[in-house]
């Protein structure tokens, strides 16, 4: 079966490239190029207007042919500092996508992010339940008092501090 699909195949590509040699006409391919660049030359079409492009496509093509100056200074690998006649100073930045360019100190710092959601603590006698939320679900465990690692023995001492705080004030 498989010898007959090859066959098939290979006998339909060698007629596909004869049929190839010879044009649509029957004519030989040399005969039918020279005939068919004088029908394309007859036949095209009128050019349509062109129309002046609107601020908006014009912004855009700007930025598509932004270049980094010539009188930009290194800072980087792929990043320049360039002060332009108004005394801004510009930060451009190759990236894979082309070139982006801001303004100098216009990029605000990354602010620290908040602490995950907190984990409920569970004293069990000889071992401690932990409880927290998680974006699939809740998830729990429990662990030996004795087999706790860093983190679980800070966020046992964390819940420990504010209950011995509100025994000695008599808050409940």
């Amino acid at each position: 079966m498989k010898t007959i699909a090859l066959t098939l195949f290979a006998a339909a590509f060698g007629l596909a490239q004869t049929q190839h040699a010879t044009s649509v006409n029957g004519e030989p391919a040399e005969k039918s190029a020279a005939t068919s660049t004088r029908v394309t030359q007859a036949k095209k079409p009128a050019a349509p207007p062109k129309s002046s492009p609107t601020a908006a496509q014009a912004a855009r093509a700007q930025s598509q042919t932004q270049s980094i100056p010539a009188g930009a200074t290194q800072v980087e690998p792929n990043m320049y500092r360039y002060t332009d006649s108004n005394g801004k100073t510009w930060m451009y930045r190759q990236t894979p996508f082309g070139i982006s360019r801001w303004e100098e100190g216009a990029v605000p710092a990354p602010q620290p992010t908040a602490k995950s959601d907190p984990v409920s603590v569970t004293d069990l006698g000889d071992s401690v339940r932990f409880d927290k939320k998680t974006p699939f679900g809740g998830s729990s465990w429990v662990r030996k008092k004795t087999e706790l690692n860093d983190e679980e023995k800070a966020l046992v001492d964390a819940q420990r501090q504010p209950a011995e705080t509100n025994k000695a004030t008599g808050e409940k």
